[in-house]
C-alpha cells in the first residue's frame, strides 16, 4: 500500500510540474503571444490588463540599458524643442523644431535671429541657412539625426560601463512619465536624461559642470506630423514627401 501510495504521489508531481511548464513556456507559443513587459507609471504600481502577462521592469543603474534598449520611437512626428546655455553671468534660450518621418529628419535651429536648417536623409547631410540657395553636403553618421537637434544622442548610454551610470529610475519630468538616467562624466561632470515611457523620445536633458548647469533642453511641443510635409533643399528640390 505505501508502495502504491508513493507512486501516485511521484504521478502528481510529474503532472504538476508539466502543466506550470506547458502554461509558461508553450501555451504562449501556441496562442502567438508572449508575456508583455510593462513599464508603468511613474507614481502607480503595474496592474496587468484581463487576460495579459505584465512583467513590470524595475529600472536601477543595472538594469536601465537593457529597458532603454527596449523601447522605439514614432516613425512620423513635428516637435518643438527649448535649448538653453548657460555660463557666467549670462544664458542663451532658443527654439529647435524637427520634423520627422522614417528616415528623414529636418530641423530648424534659429539661434540669434538666424534660422539654420538641417536635413538628414538617403545618408546625407545637407546643411543651410535661412535665404540661402545653396547647402553643405557632409555623409550622414547614425547619431546625425540627433545632433542635428542638438540633443544629446541617448542611445550612447547603452555602450556605457554600468559603472559610469551614477543613478536609474522612473521619475515624472514636465508632466512625463520617464526613465531617468544619470551619468558620471569626466572632471565631476555629469548629464542626465528624461526619456518618455511612451514615445521613447527624449523629452528633457541637462548637463552639469560641477554643480554648474551648463545645458538644459526642454520639449515644448509633440504632434503627429501632417501627411503631405515636404523634406526639400533650399533650391525646391523635394527629396522626399511625409505620407
Amino acid at each position: 500500500m505505501e508502495q502504491k501510495n508513493r507512486t501516485i504521489l511521484v504521478i502528481a508531481i510529474a503532472i504538476t510540474v508539466f502543466a506550470a511548464v506547458f502554461a509558461s513556456m508553450v501555451l504562449p507559443a501556441l496562442t502567438g503571444r508572449a508575456p508583455e513587459v510593462l513599464l508603468p507609471d511613474v507614481n502607480q504600481e503595474a496592474v496587468g490588463e484581463e487576460g495579459k502577462n505584465f512583467l513590470p521592469v524595475e529600472v536601477t543603474p543595472d538594469t536601465v540599458q537593457s529597458v532603454i534598449a527596449s523601447l522605439s520611437r514614432p516613425e512620423s512626428y513635428y516637435r518643438e524643442l527649448t535649448v538653453r546655455l548657460f555660463w557666467q553671468g549670462g544664458q542663451s534660450s532658443d527654439k529647435v523644431e524637427i520634423w520627422a518621418d522614417g528616415d528623414y529628419v529636418r530641423t530648424a535651429n534659429t539661434v540669434g535671429g538666424i534660422t539654420q536648417y538641417r536635413l538628414v536623409g538617403e545618408g546625407k547631410l545637407r546643411l543651410w541657412y535661412a535665404g540661402d540657395q545653396t547647402w553643405r553636403e557632409t555623409d550622414a553618421g547614425d547619431d546625425t539625426a540627433d545632433l542635428a537637434q542638438r540633443i544629446p544622442t541617448y542611445e550612447d548610454v547603452l555602450k556605457l560601463e554600468p559603472s559610469q551610470i551614477t543613478a536609474a529610475g522612473y521619475e515624472e519630468k514636465n508632466g512625463k512619465d520617464c526613465i531617468y538616467v544619470e551619468v558620471a562624466a569626466a572632471q565631476d561632470n555629469r548629464d542626465r536624461y528624461w526619456i518618455e515611457n511612451a514615445t521613447g523620445l527624449l523629452c528633457a536633458a541637462e548637463s552639469y559642470e560641477g554643480d554648474e548647469k551648463v545645458y538644459e533642453m526642454t520639449e515644448a511641443q509633440l504632434a503627429p506630423l501632417e501627411k503631405g510635409t515636404l523634406f526639400s533643399l533650399p533650391d525646391g528640390t523635394v527629396l522626399h514627401e511625409s505620407g
